[in-house]
């Protein structure tokens, strides 16, 4: 299973954004904990795009439940949710998955033959 999200820097925020996102390392274990099996980070101007795939029986970990579980994710979350447009605030999970459901792309086919 394939899922894909983005979202954008608050203006003037990009620089900062881009640093924080910019972690191959953090990435892979943020991945690893929502249970992925591959992740994909595209990154620029201000703009996130990042693909996860899951196995097909797998179910992505939540993020607020990964929080919960991890200070240094939590603490992640909580300086990221300050520097994207319409982000969240860590300590009200509802923000977060409103966010979320924002950032979600929806899948629309896979082009392999």
């Amino acid at each position: 299973m394939l899922v894909a999200f983005t979202f954008r820097a608050k203006p003037g925020k990009e620089r900062e954004f881009e640093a924080l996102l910019n972690s191959a390392e953090s990435g892979r274990a943020a991945a690893k904990a929502m249970g992925a099996t591959r992740n994909t980070l595209f990154l620029g101007d201000g703009r996130m795009v990042r693909t996860l795939e899951f196995p097909d029986d797998g179910k992505p970990v939540p993020m607020a439940e990964l929080a919960a579980q991890d200070p240094a994710f939590r603490e992640f979350l909580r300086k990221i949710g300050s520097l994207v447009e319409d982000g969240f605030d860590i300590d009200r999970p509802e923000t977060l998955e409103a966010f979320n459901k924002r950032a979600f792309v929806p899948f629309a086919y896979d082009g392999r033959p």
